[in-house]
């Protein structure tokens, strides 16, 4: 008479399935799992590294974008090429910045290329430079007219 098969058995009760099974290891092998720790602790310092170079690029763009303001309100503070001459150099919120005002006559001409009749228009190079720690973040370059004639 034949028994009925169990499924819900292990296939390692019968004998010629143990000595198989007994000769299986079970779980990972020394050399496994450090090679999975290697991976992984390469992965994490890459990962790492990224999210330090961001938050450095982060700081970069917010300290340029501070720079630029502090330059754009300088150059508010005065319309015409005098006022700005009067405050060469000053601090604003831990930015130190300098201008440069140098006389730069502007040559006009009409559409046929043929020079103005009034001749060159006074005005002034203003060099905007904003640094930190001795560091120079910005420098910008723009054109203001004087107020008056020599």
């Amino acid at each position: 008479m034949m028994r009925p098969i169990n499924r819900l058995r292990a296939p390692c009760a019968s004998f010629v399935w143990q000595r198989r099974c007994l000769a299986k290891p079970l779980g990972f092998s020394l050399l496994e799992a450090l090679v999975a720790m290697a991976i992984a602790a390469i992965a994490l310092a890459s990962l790492y590294r990224s999210v330090g170079q961001s938050s450095q690029s982060v700081m970069g763009v917010q300290a340029r974008v501070e720079a630029a303001l502090v330059a754009k309100s300088v150059l508010a503070a005065g319309i015409f090429a005098e006022d700005l001459m009067r405050q060469d150099s000053g601090e604003a919120g831990g930015w130190n910045w300098r201008v440069d005002v140098t006389p730069e006559p502007i040559f006009l001409s009409d559409e046929a290329g043929r020079p103005a009749p009034s001749g060159p228009l006074r005005a002034a190079k203003v060099t905007v430079q904003v640094s930190r720690d001795g560091v120079t973040a910005m420098t910008w370059i723009t054109w203001k007219p004087y107020r008056s004639a020599p």
